[in-house]
């Protein structure tokens, strides 16, 4: 679903056509926004693969493009989960807490790391980092590259992707992606950072600047809090029912 505005907790819409059906799936069930720079937004509640089971997805994305020089950010949030006993679990309501449960980057914050992506016409390939101690790494091709590229994950150990790729460089730019896992109430994070300019602007520093300032926090306990309190909310109406049911009773006697 596509909206010409910002989609916040007090707007968010409910699935509509194919997105409100109740469905088996053999993948996990996901809730997401995505919050464009122009101020419009997507949801989608949906079965997505891509994603961890029982986890919250945040992602900010910074680039530019090198042709007009305009900066522009997006960012997105997911909930993830795994239904049963035919009961959706990527609601509306679980996505609203995750949401409430994240504190992002200010805009400064985001914006401070401008420089590692300005565009410029000052590049050589062969001055890129070139580092591979991780599987599935572009590889490096310095007769058609012209961005040098560097791919960090950081979890239990730290895996590094850096390299000058083929292909064209329509935009520099930086992605800061963190899963936090809500059974153990852990993280992990992925930066993604494309630039051109002359030196290793890929370098395993700047990446590791962009990890540890541009942080996108969690309140795990908060958002177990809100979850409980929707449980716990048709049981307390429940409750009263009965309690109002007896008292009458008792007062026709």
């Amino acid at each position: 679903m596509f909206f010409n505005s910002i989609i916040t907790v007090d707007n968010l819409p409910l699935p509509t056509g194919e997105e409100c059906g109740i469905v088996p799936s053999e993948y996990g069930c996901s809730a997401r926004v995505t919050w464009f720079d122009d101020g419009t937004s997507e949801v989608h509640y949906i079965a997505d693969p891509n994603f961890p089971l029982d986890s919250v997805v945040t992602q900010t994305e910074r680039k530019v493009t090198t042709w007009s020089g305009e900066y522009i950010t997006n960012k997105y949030i997911s909930f993830n989960c795994q239904a049963s006993n035919n009961t959706p679990c990527n609601t509306v309501e679980n996505l609203k807490h995750a949401i409430l449960s994240t504190m992002w980057p200010t805009n400064e914050q985001i914006e401070k790391f401008d420089t590692l992506i300005v565009p410029t016409t000052d590049f050589y390939g062969s001055t890129c980092l070139q580092l591979l101690n991780k599987s599935n790494c572009p590889i490096t091709n310095l007769l058609s590259c012209q961005q040098c590229m560097g791919i960090i994950e950081y979890s239990k150990t730290k895996g590094v992707c850096a390299m000058c790729p083929a292909g064209k460089a329509l935009t520099n730019s930086y992605e800061h992606e963190t899963i936090f896992f809500l059974r153990n109430k852990t993280q992990a994070d992925k930066i993604t950072l494309a630039c051109r300019r002359r030196g290793a602007c890929n370098s395993i520093e700047n990446i590791d600047r962009i990890k540890n300032e541009l942080v996108i926090k969690f309140d795990f306990e908060k958002f177990y809090r809100s979850t409980a309190s929707i449980t716990r909310s048709p049981m307390m109406i429940l409750f009263l029912i009965v309690i109002i049911g007896f008292f009458h009773a008792d007062c026709g006697q």
